[in-house]
């Protein structure tokens, strides 16, 4: 079988491509469908690391992943829906080797059906009384239940769904009954319109996705728009057009929020809550952007950097129409950088200390840039290659890298952020088709060899886990969060189908987009898998996070853990097994004393229960009793919260919010500094060599 041509972009992150959208040109030819799957077929069968082979188990799996995909909450198909259905699974994956994907609209078609007489439903029922004293509840588990018998099932199914809105709208949103059926009105209503919104390049990304993830959680097919908007906002962090977020309310798209200093904010007539209701082109033409999807409106005003853009805009509160033109320009996603803080605190002999956070959201990088030299090319290592060089100018005594909600990001930057740390030495081992190789920092120095500190939780993945590793295995720092790290240990890339194509002599000018496709498992240097059971911390605070199985072992289809030949690595004596246990005993202690962490227990053991239940009540009485807190005290400062949250801009982050999570941490350092002796002393012990196998 012929090696696979991949282009090199590598990428290891595990979360959903981001939400903000700043803008976008006008919408792409639509791929052909036939063309696009018969390569994505190809590409899966060769390119995937497991090798998969298309027959009749996997198409089985591929019709239970598409249908789940469109109605994960088994509220729209109908029993006798699924069983017509499911005449046609042997067949479909023939077909898609012939590029054949008309049961893909075979199945949408109805689903539109039966999606359009559960809105008419949802809008009957936010008309009628509803009664929220009968005992009854709402199943949370939709595997554990059957797609419903009939219409009368399902609507029943429909009818608990609107009770359970209007109950968290009611008890946990604080809104009066009025205001929560306005609410839930225009949400179902905009739900309904994104379906029919739906084109057929839409379909052929549901389909081929549901077909990629049968083979591992993270292959994906990526339409042209979904393609443009990783490689620019996700992994380069910049985007052109005039920086404004925007979201989809009632048919209108309307300014969520205005990114500081970008072109829209500096111009100053677009607000937040305004709604551009069109686009006004050079010949005073005008674009009606009523009713359209979210993502056409936004590449409707997204363009070249210097070209200008011609907003039709409702200011908020009127029914006014202004143009408003604004020049386009280079958004850059700087809140999505590196940032750092320096803390003050004290040892337990009143020393002060200087603690230096770096938070990190994601492994961001330019690939091409940073080949190429260029001086100001984005890097996350870069980045926090600087805030070092500053902690240092500054005194710091330890350095914080928080990765705590990172999901990943470039490979490469995981290996040059990992040699900041470390001399030399493995980073990470990589199994490939060939067999396994190992990726080296090379770099001799570090730019930090002092006290280290990381904190991860279950949402830092990939690169995350790559680098919690190293300073695992290298015991180069301490290691505090969650139970674990996500446990997402593969590398995937994306793969441009218009380039297969062109091997196979076709040239069309048409985008097909691109596979996102699964083609290597990572290992630590001790060779282990951070595959399922990611990187364990040395202290455990205990989380929510824990118990809501929100993790790579939990998704369907996910690779196995598995081990390969550990390699010889240079041990810094940064973490003795001892110090660990008497940093654990002085947090235990803390924390059996500290009453917001009590909270925090029996929050976690109410969690547990009612994962346990796989139902939630809707009684009031007992739905209050299950999410709302009993303590005036604790309800007052929640809703502080929420205000606080509400009136801060989407760009905007805090580094080390002021919590009793936070507070512990900083205790854990300080002991850690206290009681680290000579191994965290001016004259730290020699690092050892441990062995491979």
């Amino acid at each position: 079988m012929p090696r696979l041509a991949l282009r090199p972009i590598v990428l290891i992150a595990v979360l959903a491509l981001m939400a903000v959208i700043v803008g976008a040109q006008a919408p792409v030819l639509q791929p052909d469908e036939q063309e696009t799957a018969r390569i994505v077929v190809d590409l899966l069968q060769k390119g995937h690391m497991a090798r998969p082979m298309m027959n009749d188990e996997i198409a089985q799996k591929w019709f239970d992943a598409y249908l789940k995909d469109l109605d994960p909450g088994k509220q729209i198909f109908l029993k006798p829906d699924v069983a017509e259905f499911a005449k046609d699974v042997s067949t479909i994956d023939d077909e898609v080797r012939e590029g054949k994907v008309d049961f893909a609209h075979k199945v949408f078609a109805r689903f539109l059906e039966r999606e359009t007489e559960r809105y008419k439903l949802q809008t009957e029922l936010l008309k009628k009384k509803i009664d929220f004293t009968v005992d009854e509840s709402l199943p949370d588990d939709p595997d554990k239940l059957e797609y419903p018998a009939d219409l009368a099932e399902a609507s029943d199914r429909i009818r608990k769904k609107v009770k359970f809105d209007l109950l968290f709208a009611k008890v946990v949103e604080h809104l009066d009954e009025a205001e929560a059926i306005k609410k839930l009105t225009v949400r179902y209503r905009d739900i309904d319109r994104r379906w029919h919104q739906v084109d057929s390049g839409d379909i052929l990304q549901y389909y081929l996705t549901s077909l990629t993830r049968t083979f591992d959680p993270h292959s994906a097919y990526l339409g042209p728009k979904d393609l443009e908007d990783m490689l620019n906002q996700q992994l380069h962090l910049s985007l052109e057009g005039i920086g404004a977020s925007l979201r989809s309310e009632d048919g209108f798209a309307v300014v969520n929020d205005l990114i500081p200093g970008m072109a829209a904010d500096r111009d100053g007539r677009l607000q937040p809550e305004d709604k551009i209701i069109g686009i006004q082109k050079e010949n005073g033409e005008e674009i009606d952007l009523v009713e359209k999807k979210l993502n056409d409106v936004v590449r409707f005003i997204r363009g070249p950097r210097g070209s200008k853009v011609r907003l039709i805009v409702q200011p908020e509160g009127t029914n006014e129409k202004r143009i408003y033109e604004i020049t386009r320009e280079k958004v850059e996603l700087k809140e999505q950088h590196a940032k750092s803080k320096i803390i003050e605190a004290k040892l337990k002999d009143g020393h002060p200390v200087k603690i230096g956070v770096i938070n990190l959201p994601t492994f961001y990088g330019d690939t091409v840039a940073i080949i190429r030299g260029d001086a100001d090319a984005v890097s996350a290592t870069a980045d926090c290659r600087r805030i070092l060089e500053g902690f240092k100018k500054q005194g710091v005594d330890l350095v914080v890298m928080d990765l705590r909600d990172n999901g990943g990001g470039l490979l490469e930057e995981a290996k040059t952020l990992s040699g900041l740390f470390i001399d030399t030495g493995p980073v990470v081992q990589v199994r490939k088709t060939q067999g396994v190789e190992h990726i080296d920092d090379d770099d001799e120095g570090t730019a930090w060899d002092g006290p280290l500190a990381l904190l991860i939780n279950k949402s830092s993945a990939s690169a995350s886990e790559i680098f919690a590793g190293v300073i695992k295995d290298y015991d180069r720092g301490l290691i505090i969060g969650d139970s674990s790290t996500f446990g997402k240990g593969t590398v995937q890339s994306i793969v441009m189908i218009n380039d297969q194509a062109r091997r196979g002599g076709r040239r069309n000018q048409v985008n097909h987009g691109a596979l996102k496709l699964t083609i290597q498992q990572f290992y630590r240097a001790n060779g282990e898998s951070t595959q399922i059971q990611g990187v364990t911390p040395h202290i455990h605070l205990p989380s929510l996070d824990d118990h809501r199985g929100f993790d790579e072992g939990k998704m369907a289809n996910a690779l196995k853990f598995d081990k390969v030949t550990a390699l010889a690595h240079d041990d810094y004596h940064r973490v003795p097994a001892d110090l660990v246990a008497t940093l654990n005993e002085l947090s235990l202690a803390r924390r059996k004393s500290d009453p917001k962490f009590q909270k925090l227990n029996d929050s976690i053991q109410k969690l547990i229960a009612l994962k346990s239940r796989h139902s939630i009540s809707l009684n009031e009485a007992k739905f209050r009793a299950e999410f709302i807190p009993e303590d005036p005290e604790e309800r007052a400062a929640e809703e502080k919260a929420k205000k606080e949250r509400k009136k801060k801009k989407f760009t905007e982050r805090e580094i080390w919010p002021s919590d009793f999570y936070n507070d512990e941490v900083l205790h854990i350092l300080t002991d850690y500094l206290s009681l680290g002796g000579k191994v965290l002393g001016s004259n730290p012990p020699e690092r050892a060599k441990i062995a491979g196998q």
